[in-house]
């Protein structure tokens, strides 16, 4: 939404906006409510909804966060909430691209770099499982995606 109104202002300087190029603002008034309300679900259940995640996780692999000697565990669940809080914000805004540039890239060099692809796919693979139960479809609808742009963007494979 921010983004689109950045680049409203732009395209638009000087001149009233078209019917079409409001078209966004229309869209995202009508999901407004569920935005709203799917923020509020996420930031209420945020703890229980990272506990299910690390719970599924575990009984996948109970060594999933053990790398050597090394328990990454509370990093895990750190940057977990992290992602977590950014999506949701990225919902109630309507701006996957303010999710992508503020901390998608940026994260996923640095997950890259400690060779976690494994269980960043497991960690938002299971992200999407636990939050379907907390919203409605509609609500799904509208943060289901932003989850799999976490999931694409912070597993994408580099090839050198």
């Amino acid at each position: 939404m921010l983004t689109q109104l950045q680049r409203l202002s732009v395209e638009v300087d000087g001149r009233y906006a078209t019917p079409e190029e409001l078209d966004f603002l229309r869209s995202y008034l009508e999901t407004f409510k569920y935005r709203v309300s799917a923020y509020q679900k996420i930031k209420k259940n945020e703890s229980v909804i990272i506990d299910q995640i690390q719970d599924k996780l575990l009984q996948q692999n109970p060594e999933i966060f053990i790398q050597g000697s090394v328990d990454f565990t509370s990093k895990w669940r750190l940057d977990t909430i992290r992602v977590l809080r950014y999506s949701a914000l990225a919902l109630l805004i309507d701006d996957p691209d303010y999710l992508r540039e503020r901390l998608l890239v940026w994260f996923a060099t640095i997950l890259q770099a400690f060779k976690v692809q494994n269980l960043t796919q497991l960690t938002y693979q299971g992200m999407s499982d636990v939050i379907e139960s907390y919203l409605t479809p509609e609500e799904n609808d509208l943060f289901l995606p932003l989850i799999k742009l976490d999931l694409a963007i912070l597993c994408k494979k580099r090839f050198s």
